[in-house]
């Protein structure tokens, strides 16, 4: 600045030089200085003379012609220019000017200057000797403006404290300027930017407006300067904002995108963003609902930000939709999206449904039925599997089992067998599924129970027995029918004389019976009992049969074997194989039997008779309850104490209270060493060789002789009538089941006892044969069912209040939850009077002509 002063004194020197050195009468020139207020001004005025010999005796400053008197002086009269004295008029400059000749040209300094300071001054310099110069200078003052101020927004709010702008917002910024002579020009700077749009407002303000319709980016900490200058005497004056920008997420993106999903897995689905300011938050969507609580969110940078979701898929999601957000929070309209498109794999879901023209509960047999199984699975399922009641169901015309298409399963002419639960199985890739079952119910007419259809019954004159029809039907019978015929005539049962009996629904609701309570009175009421049932479906088409016989003793036992073991429980525990262990172990024979026909009365008890072979005496006699069989097909004994090599003969018996079948004999027994029954004791290969050769021919003499004995027996009885048994001397005492059996020698009262019972009963005219004389039947059928007055008649009052019969006195059936013994049926196609398929009869073990029976058809 004083560098400039000085250049421009030196001008104006010059210019007066000229000056002196033209005419004196020409007009006085005028020099143009410019000043800034506030600064140093430097008005230059030449006053050296134009001779050597000349000297400088007075200077005077005038100012705008004011009244002819200076404002500054300078006396070197009699003095040196050096020690010239100085005067400054107090009202214009005071101490502000100083002359100063020790620079050419010299100069009037005012300092500061002041904006009254402007004006034109004239400097006269009077010479001792030369006349007088004069020069004329105009003195313009600058004054600067005020520094700028920048405001934001219509409001002018100042920009000290400036708030972040959003990016893509608008940005309005104006920077004024107050003051300034001249009126100073306001600009606006961004890097290679210049906006010099300004306006004088108000008389002394300049204004520069900036708007900027998009905020990018390229914003974000950049330096806005406002600059105002009325001259390049000084700097110009300026004021800056450096811009804070919110901006928006550049990137989102899903990093891990599987090509499918499989449902139910759980899977690290991971989002990344950046390029927001601040941060972005990341959010996941499925569809339009927003998934939370599963999301973890990390900040890796201060402008990335990562998303890991644990997602789990299901069915349901297929084809949606998964989504990542990412959004700056303070900028409106700044979130990005990624959209994944979801391909899940799932298991079959399986659905069977009956066809829509069918109904559940009115299906009977002979209808056609047909399913229909819905699959929806992805990937689609490559097979179909069709079950009924747990097992696989194939294409089978015979069994009128159809599948048209992997989708339906057809059944043709469908019987009660094909009710049951059915279910459609269906397998992809991910899995297999199994419907829900549908129960099929068919409907259909009675029929006895498990098929069976014709039982034989033994009973005693004047003893009532409970006949029980059972049928199996849906719905439930309505009505049951009985019928008597004994080849004469055909009579019809009245309804009174019958009742129906209820099935235990806990166990099954197909099993309805009715029962029939028979007292044969004489020869005449043996015959045959039918049963008919009949329900909304029809009736039943073949009738349960009972057919009547005279009871006897029971037939012989059939299929017995004796089998060596060792340990005296070894049958108990459940072991089908009886083999021997350690040599030390006690042997014991086992002896199992199959049941013949129990002669139309109930078994009372086994015997087994042991005879040693050699000296053919009676070694001893076991017996066997009937109720403490190991097995339902017949009995089994441990037979104890027999010596190893000895050979025995074994008789077997089964008793009821008519007696004791013949015996089935087995000879002859012999016990081996325990070494001959292993084969694992170090026996030598030639013993083995032997112990084979030995057992083929014992095998083929004891088939031999089986021969012989079975066919001289066959012939004995063709030829012979049947003699009763001999009464044994000794009798049974029955402890508790635990308790071993008691033989005691049989003492004259109970010899006798048992002696009038056996002539009592053998005084019936051999009931064993059905008599071949038959009584006039009466006209109206009343076969004793009222209570009779003999003494073989049993009291049945217990009986009748009961739904079912007591186990003491109903037939054995396959059915436990009725009969807890077990007992499996032997059903013969034909009936023959020599050997008639019937059921053993449970009776009461007290006196034979006392008992109570029930006999239920179809078991």
């Amino acid at each position: 600045m004083k560098g400039m002063l000085l250049l421009m004194s030196t001008l104006v020197w010059f210019v007066a030089a000229e000056v002196f050195l033209g005419d004196v009468d020409e007009p006085i020139p005028m020099l143009n200085v410019s000043a800034v207020a506030g600064f140093k001004a430097q008005i230059p005025c030449d006053i050296d003379p134009a001779s050597r010999s000349e000297v400088v005796s007075m200077v005077f400053w005038y100012k705008d012609e004011r009244d002819g008197e200076p404002i500054y002086s300078l006396d070197a009269r009699g003095k040196s220019i050096a020690q010239a004295k100085l005067w400054s008029d107090s009202y214009v400059f005071d101490e502000r000017a100083t002359m100063r000749t020790n620079v050419d040209p010299a100069k009037l300094e005012i300092d500061p200057l002041e904006a009254t300071d402007a004006g034109v001054y004239r400097c006269r310099v009077d010479y001792k000797n030369s006349p007088t110069r004069n020069q004329k200078v105009n003195l313009t003052v600058i004054v600067p403006p005020n520094k700028p101020v920048i405001y934001t927004g219509p409001g002018k709010n100042l920009a000290k404290v400036l708030q972040p702008f959003n990016e893509g917002s608008e940005l309005s910024l104006s920077c004024e300027v107050i003051g300034g002579s001249p009126p100073p020009k306001v600009t606006w700077h961004f890097e290679e930017e210049t906006d010099d749009t300004y306006t004088l407002e108000h008389g002394d303000t300049t204004i520069n407006h900036l708007d900027i319709t998009n905020v990018t980016r390229k914003f974000l900490r950049a330096r806005l300067i406002c600059r105002a200058s009325n001259t390049h005497l000084v700097a110009p004056l300026t004021s800056e904002i450096i811009l804070d920008i919110n901006l928006k997420p550049l990137v989102v993106n899903i990093t891990n995108k599987e090509t499918h999903l499989s449902a139910l897995k759980t899977y690290e689905v991971e989002c990344a963003s950046s390029g927001s300011r601040p941060e972005a938050v990341i959010t996941w969507w499925k569809g339009n609902h927003q998934v939370k609580h599963m999301a973890r969110n990390f900040a890796d940078s201060p402008n990335i930000t990562r998303s890991v979701l644990s997602y789990v898929p299901t069915m349901e999601d297929d084809g949606k939709y998964l989504i990542c957000r990412a959004e700056n929070p303070v900028v409106p309209n700044s979130a990005l999206e990624d959209k994944w498109r979801l391909l899940v794999h799932y298991a079959p879901i399986v659905t069977i449904k009956l066809g829509l023209s069918l109904k559940a509960n009115d299906i009977n047999e002979g209808d056609d039925v047909y399913f229909e199984c819905d699959v929806q699975a992805n990937p689609k399922a490559y097979k179909l599997a069709w079950y009924k009641d747990g097992k696989e169901l194939h294409q089978n015309s015979t069994a009128r089992i159809f599948l048209p298409s992997g989708q339906s399963l057809v059944l043709r002419s469908v019987t009660r067998n094909s009710a049951g639960e059915y279910s459609c199985m269906a397998v992809n890739v991910e899995g297999k599924s199994t419907s829900r079952p549908v129960t099929l119910d068919i409907m259909y007419a009675p029929v006895c129970k498990d098929g069976s259809s014709t039982q034989v019954v033994g009973a005693l004159k004047h003893e009532t027995i409970s006949l029980v029809c059972g049928v199996q039907s849906k719905p439930p019978p309505i009505t049951f029918h009985w019928t008597f015929n004994n080849s004469g005539e055909l009579m019809n049962v009245p309804a009174n004389r019958f009742t129906q009996v209820k099935p235990l629904s806990l166990i099954t609701s197909h099993w309805h019976g009715s029962r029939l309570n028979y007292t044969p009175a004489n020869d005449m009421d043996y015959g045959t009992v039918a049963c008919w049932a009949k329900n909304r479906i029809g009736v039943q088409k073949t009738p349960c049969l009972f057919q009547i016989i005279v009871a006897g003793k029971p037939y012989p036992l059939q299929n017995c074997t004796a089998l060596q073991s060792t340990g005296p429980y070894a049958y108990r525990m459940g072991h089908e194989d009886f083999k021997a262990t350690e040599s030390r172990d006690a042997d014991w024979l086992i002896v199992r039997c199959s049941e013949g026909f129990d002669g139309g009365l109930p078994i009372t008890n086994y015997e087994l008779e042991v005879y040693s072979e050699e000296n053919v005496y009676h070694f001893n006699t076991f017996y066997l309850n009937h109720t403490e069989r190991s097995s339902s097909s017949g009995p089994v004994f441990e037979v104890p104490g027999l010596e190893t090599g000895r050979k025995y003969r074994l008789h077997l018996y089964a008793v009821n209270a008519k007696g004791r079948s013949d015996p089935v004999v087995l000879e002859p027994v012999t016990l081996k060493a325990v070494a001959m029954y292993t084969t694992d004791r170090g026996t030598s290969d030639g013993s083995m060789d032997y112990s084979l050769l030995v057992a083929c021919f014992a095998g083929g003499i004891t088939a031999v002789c089986i021969l012989i004995v079975g066919i001289t027996l066959t012939l004995y009885r063709r030829n012979h009538p049947m003699q009763s048994m001999k009464t044994h001397t000794e009798v049974v005492r029955y402890g508790n089941k635990d308790d071993r059996v008691v033989i005691a020698p049989l003492n004259k009262e109970t010899s006798d006892e048992i002696k009038g019972e056996t002539i009592n009963d053998m005084a019936d005219d051999d009931p064993d044969v059905i008599p071949s004389k038959m009584d006039k039947r009466p006209d109206i059928f009343e076969p004793n069912y009222e209570t009779s007055k003999s003494d073989r008649t049993k009291d049945f009052g217990h009986l009748e209040e009961l739904d079912y019969p007591t186990p003491s006195s109903v037939l054995h059936t396959k059915d436990s939850w009725i009969y807890p013994n077990g007992y499996v049926k032997k059903v013969e196609k034909s009936l023959s009077p020599l050997r008639p398929s019937t059921l053993p009869v449970h009776r009461s073990h007290d006196i034979y002509t006392r008992s109570s029976r029930v006999q239920e058809s179809c078991i």
